[in-house]
């Protein structure tokens, strides 16, 4: 069984495409070497992000995120553990998204990421992680 985590945080400051850059490249790095898999959604100053792998290595990289000074904020919005890894060909996919993009999925009009996040069950998350 692969351990996954799903967390949203939100930007400290305003990343530019050099910061973008940045976090890519120390994520792949440490992912390779943890084998986890997973993927990044940015949407309008909130990140969204699934951890997959072995359960202390998933947490580990979670603790490391919280303490990242990049972000002012994070919140776990579910863990579990599921047969096979979603995104197995990947150390860590990334997307940026609008929330245009997020209520033309949804077929809906959310006024905000955060009222978005914060009312989403974990499956739609996932969903929108899985879509991008």
């Amino acid at each position: 069984m692969i351990f996954y985590l799903l967390y949203y945080g939100v930007q400290s400051f305003k990343f530019e495409q050099k910061d973008f850059d940045e976090l890519l490249e120390q994520a792949r790095e440490r992912n390779e070497r943890l084998d986890i898999t997973g993927k990044l959604v940015y949407c309008e100053g909130t990140f969204i992000q699934v951890l997959e792998g072995d359960e202390q290595n998933v947490k580990d990289v979670y603790n490391s995120i919280e303490a990242d000074r990049r972000l002012i904020a994070t919140r776990i919005v579910t863990i579990g553990r599921v047969e096979q890894r979603y995104f197995s060909g990947w150390r860590m996919d990334f997307d940026k998204v609008s929330l245009d993009s997020i209520n033309e999925l949804e077929n809906c009009t959310h006024p905000n990421v955060t009222d978005y996040i914060s009312n989403a069950p974990a499956i739609k998350l996932l969903k929108l992680l899985i879509k991008q």
